[in-house]
């Protein structure tokens, strides 16, 4: 039926992961990186199943500089195998991550799909809250929603992070998720965010577990 075409959102999004120094912490167990990883997982999982033209890509914001792991693919299995294979080591830089995402999802193949960008981050912001707000309101200006997930250094980050966030958020397409300290699992709270939920609530993962059945 036609009312399911409105939930079919047709969407690229790149997801920036914190490689930094800090991803070795435990107070995310096992660790802040294995937390984030199973994160990445649920999202590129979720994104493709609810619609089978969505792509995602991934890449790093640490380690020796901003590195693209995985470019816009439809290919889950790419985006999970690779994301193993990131190092841990320096500090992020968030700006140049979500810089090299907002230009990869400009090259992105297909021009019909919405462009997010879904950033993790684990350690201390380094810009400046101006400098923010000035990258938001420009990807506001392109048409890019933006997901952040707060977390490990998530009351530091707290201001930033949601100036950032009004910055770019346009009609609600936009959304933080700050994930306190505590025995919580990354996953599980993004499951139950707006995040995975989308705007309208009707849980894109849920849809491609069975509801689904469109083939074609």
């Amino acid at each position: 039926g036609a009312p399911d075409l409105r939930s079919m959102v047709l969407e690229a999004s790149f997801l920036c992961i914190d490689n930094s120094d800090y991803m070795r912490n435990g107070d995310h167990a096992p660790s802040r990186m294995e937390a984030q990883l199973d994160a990445v997982n649920l999202l590129s999982g979720a994104k493709t199943q609810s619609n089978p033209e969505n792509v995602v890509g991934l890449l790093s914001t640490a380690g020796r500089g901003v590195e693209v792991q995985v470019a816009l693919t439809g290919d889950v299995g790419q985006v999970l195998s690779l994301s193993h294979g990131i190092k841990i080591g320096g500090n992020a830089n968030l700006s140049a991550g979500i810089q090299v995402a907002q230009l990869s999802l400009k090259h992105r193949q297909n021009k019909n799909q919405r462009q997010r960008i879904i950033v993790f981050v684990g350690s201390p912001v380094q810009e400046e809250e101006a400098a923010l707000v000035k990258l938001g309101k420009k990807l506001k200006k392109n048409s890019v929603a933006m997901d952040i997930i707060n977390f490990g250094e998530e009351a530091e980050n707290a201001a930033k992070l949601e100036a950032l966030l009004n910055a770019v958020n346009s009609d609600d397409n936009s959304h933080l998720v700050t994930v306190p300290p505590g025995p919580h699992v990354l996953s599980d709270i993004l499951l139950s965010s707006p995040i995975v939920q989308g705007e309208d609530g009707a849980g894109a993962a849920m849809a491609g577990m069975g509801g689904g059945g469109g083939e074609g």
